[in-house]
This record gives C-alpha cells, sequence and structure tokens, in this order.
C-alpha cells in the first residue's frame, strides 16, 4: 500500500511518525518543497533574541528517511484524483492513499493584498527577521501597525507581534504608538463565546499601551498608512499583517470540493475523498482559528480514520480546540479553549512561566521532529 504525504509541517509530519509508528509494511512517501523545517510558533522570540534561528530548524529527510520514509524535495503542481497521481517538479507519483498537508498559502494570499511590498509578514522567517530589524532602528515617535486582512483566522501572532514591539521599544526608550486591529468588534480574542476573556484580554492590551482598533481589518497597505475595511487610515512607520488563508492555489484546482477556499472535509477525520484526506491549514476545520496544534490534531484525526480503514487499528480522536501561548516581551500568556460532547475547557491567565513552557515546548518539537503525541485536546 502506497500513502503519499504532500507537505512536511506540523501535519505532514505527524502523519508519517503516526502511520509507521503503527505499521511498518505501508510504503510511506513526503513530497516537499524543502528538507529544512522550521517549527514557526516560536519566531516571536527571534524579535527578542529568546531564541535563535537554528534553534527552530531541523532536517526532516533525514529524520524520516531512518524511519523508511522516503522523503523528496520537489514542487507539488498537480493533483490527479481520477488517476491518483500527483505530478510534481521531479515526476509523477502514484498512491493508493493521499494526505494533503500544504499549509494555507501564505504567500500567494499576502502578495493579493494591495500594497503588501510595505508592510512585512510576520509568518515567514524573513518577515520576522525584517520585523526585528525596523524595531531596533525604530527613532522616537515610531508608529506600528499589526493585523490581520480579512477573514484571516489566526490573530493569535498579531497579538504577541504587538506585545513585543512595544517591549522592545520601551526598552530602548522610544517613544511610541502601537496599533492592533482585531477583527471581532470585541477586540483581542474576540472570536470566543466569552466576554470575560476579551474584557479582560482587552484590558492587558491597553495596560501595556496598545491601541486596539476593534472589528476591522486590513484593506490596502500603503508607504506611510494602512486603510482598514471602514475607510479608517492609520499612519504606520511599521506595518506587519497577516493575509487571509486558503488552501494553495495546486490545491484549489485538485477538483476537490471546497469550502471558503479551503478543502471542504468530513469532521472529525479530514477525508475530503474517498482516498484522500485534507490538513491543517489546507482544511475547513472544527474551530476557525488555524494553528499548529490544530494542524497536528487533524493529523492525528486522519491516521486514526486511515488506519482504522485499512488496518482495523483503532486510535483515539481529538476536538481541535484553541491553544495560544503569547510571548510578550517581559510577560507572557495563555489562552485555552476546548470543547467536547461531555467537557468545555476555557482558560486566560497571564504569567511570564508559559514562555518557558512554551520555549521547552518548541524545543522538543525540534528534537522530535514534530513527533509529539500529546497535544492537550479533548478526546471525541
Amino acid at each position: 500500500m502506497k500513502v503519499l504525504i504532500l507537505g512536511s509541517g506540523y501535519a505532514g509530519l505527524t502523519v508519517a511518525h503516526r502511520i509507521r509508528e503503527h505499521s511498518k509494511d505501508i510504503d510511506i512517501q513526503i513530497v516537499s518543497k524543502s528538507s529544512l523545517v522550521r517549527e514557526n510558533t516560536i519566531f516571536p522570540l527571534l524579535l527578542t533574541d529568546e531564541v535563535k534561528v537554528e534553534d527552530t530548524e531541523f532536517n526532516a529527510k533525514d529524520v524520516m528517511e531512518k524511519k523508511g520514509v522516503n522523503f523528496v524535495e520537489a514542487e507539488v503542481e498537480g493533483i490527479s484524483l481520477n488517476s491518483n497521481e500527483v505530478k510534481t517538479s521531479k515526476g509523477t507519483f502514484d498512491y493508493d492513499y493521499l494526505f494533503i498537508a500544504l499549509g494555507g498559502g501564505y504567500e500567494e494570499n499576502f502578495e493579493k493584498i494591495p500594497g503588501h511590498e510595505f508592510a512585512f509578514m510576520h509568518h515567514t522567517l524573513d518577515g520576522f527577521l525584517g520585523l526585528k530589524k525596523a524595531l531596533y532602528e525604530a527613532e522616537d515617535g515610531v508608529k506600528v501597525f499589526v493585523g490581520n486582512a480579512q477573514a484571516s483566522p489566526i490573530e493569535g501572532p498579531s497579538y504577541q507581534v504587538a506585545l513585543i514591539a512595544e517591549y522592545i521599544l520601551r526598552k530602548r526608550n522610544k517613544d511610541r504608538e502601537i496599533y492592533l486591529s482585531t477583527q471581532s468588534p470585541k477586540g483581542v480574542f474576540g472570536i470566543l463565546p466569552f466576554d470575560w476573556v476579551s474584557e479582560k484580554a482587552n484590558k492587558y492590551f491597553e495596560k501595556r499601551g496598545i491601541k486596539i482598533l476593534k472589528g476591522k481589518y486590513v484593506k490596502e497597505v500603503k508607504k506611510d498608512k494602512v486603510v482598514l475595511n471602514d475607510g479608517t487610515e492609520v499612519y504606520a512607520d511599521i506595518k506587519s499583517v497577516l493575509p487571509t488563508l486558503s488552501a494553495p492555489e495546486v490545491v484549489r484546482n485538485s477538483g476537490l470540493e471546497l469550502a471558503n477556499n479551503f478543502v471542504k472535509v468530513e469532521l472529525p477525520t479530514f477525508k475530503a475523498y474517498k482516498n484522500v484526506y485534507a490538513l491543517g491549514d489546507s482544511a475547513i476545520g472544527m474551530v476557525p482559528a488555524k494553528t499548529a496544534r490544530s494542524a497536528m490534531v487533524s493529523a492525528e484525526n486522519a491516521v486514526s480514520s486511515f488506519l482504522r480503514e485499512t488496518k482495523g487499528i483503532y486510535l483515539p480522536m481529538y476536538s481541535q480546540g484553541v491553544l495560544c501561548i503569547m510571548e510578550g516581551g517581559d510577560d507572557g500568556g495563555i489562552l485555552r479553549f476546548d470543547k467536547n460532547s461531555r467537557d468545555t475547557k476555557v482558560v486566560f491567565d497571564i504569567n511570564r512561566n508559559y514562555v518557558m513552557f512554551k520555549k521547552m515546548y518548541s524545543r522538543l518539537l525540534v528534537n522530535s521532529a514534530f513527533n509529539v503525541k500529546f497535544h492537550a485536546s479533548l478526546t471525541i
């Protein structure tokens, strides 16, 4: 049996680890544009030098080939559902089962924002390093804007960048104005159905001197300002924006059914077609937020479905939920929201110690090549 995995991020590598753990006779192949993988949830701490670039990366090809998983560095160019084939820059590969884990098309969607060249994208390594340089070169009176484009399903990094920008400029004794736009009219973490969370979070951000622009998203970036959806113009010297996400274009053109430009899947299995699973940022999820933890949970559930169907092996499935550990310079915090049919867990707390836990977990992710079984998620 041939399993083909597209992508070597959180979801793709979780699939490979888990299938190999439970079956030695399945032919597993990964296709990814690079064997160098970075754990990017820790990237905000690059801004404060609490981690270095080399702390975030590992060679996935070396790790996976030691497990008997073939790793091909190639670009995915086309997916044929009818013939069970994937065309790549290094040839065509067939499969019995396909796992799509190609992410949320950050770069291609960022380039769709008018004036994107005047902003950083706080997702890529280059984006964070460019933002860091700008913050440490900023002069008195600097204005910083951080926000998201319309329907962007990942605001957590924006919260962290706003907090860290405030911290860096404060430590440099620079007069500053920090603006944070949130898509929800309730403000920070406003997507959650608990008003007390956003109220507490808003008060904390405002205490840090961050001006929250509630219910607004980025429509256009200009050299000296950002234009928001309601026409508000925010003048800013430093601008950092996250785009909306979608399944990458090559996935959207595959013929799989889409919903809001993500692959439509059965939940909780993440099956998109009779022998195809779509995972992580490429697929519709149980919650709107797109996070590394959600990607790994989607992979665990897909493997559970796959092994049950092909091997009669029963593994648990999990709810995705939301888990955000915020790095805030000289402070930190956590937001957790998980729910299943039996229980609901909601935690919001501000404490610097959570950053230490995040650094330890990030190191575990890197050292294991994302082979972490415990995601603090509730079972279904």
